[in-house]
């Protein structure tokens, strides 16, 4: 186990996205802009026309991935996850008229009629992203 810690805050973003825009693409697009190194997810809710992520399918220690697309009326119920060194890793929770979905944000989530976000930055921590010697990555200090 590695724990990091912070004590300062930096800037709490609040991004809206309208029809047709990409969640994933446009998170990543703001955290460029605003050079955001390191930050949390904290809220996202919307509707979406689009959802792409992907779920494990083993417990090896090699993973293999399932990625799924839905396309029909979906509601973001919940998002979050971190931004490290300027790089997202989100997970979603989404529902659709058939059933309910959670795994890891692809990227090709289209907004049907809006869609708000909440990122809050982490001001004094300088983390980075490994990989392990099977191929998972893992926070590290820089």
């Amino acid at each position: 186990m590695k724990t990091y810690t912070t004590k300062n805050y930096g800037r709490t973003v609040i991004i809206h996205l309208g029809k047709g825009e990409l969640i994933l693409e446009s998170i990543q697009k703001e955290i460029d802009r605003l050079d955001i190194r390191n930050g949390i997810l904290v809220s996202a809710i919307g509707s979406l026309r689009k959802a792409c992520l992907h779920v494990i399918t083993n417990t090896d220690d090699l993973s293999v991935n399932k990625f799924i697309t839905i396309e029909k009326p979906i509601e973001l119920g919940a998002a979050q996850g971190l931004i490290i060194d300027g790089e997202p890793h989100l997970h979603l929770v989404i529902s659709e008229p058939d059933g309910m979905y959670a795994g890891h944000l692809e990227p090709g989530c289209e907004v049907q009629y809006l869609a708000e976000l909440a990122i809050l930055e982490l001001a004094d921590v300088n983390l980075t992203r490994k990989l392990d010697e099977n191929g998972i990555s893992y926070i590290d200090v820089i």
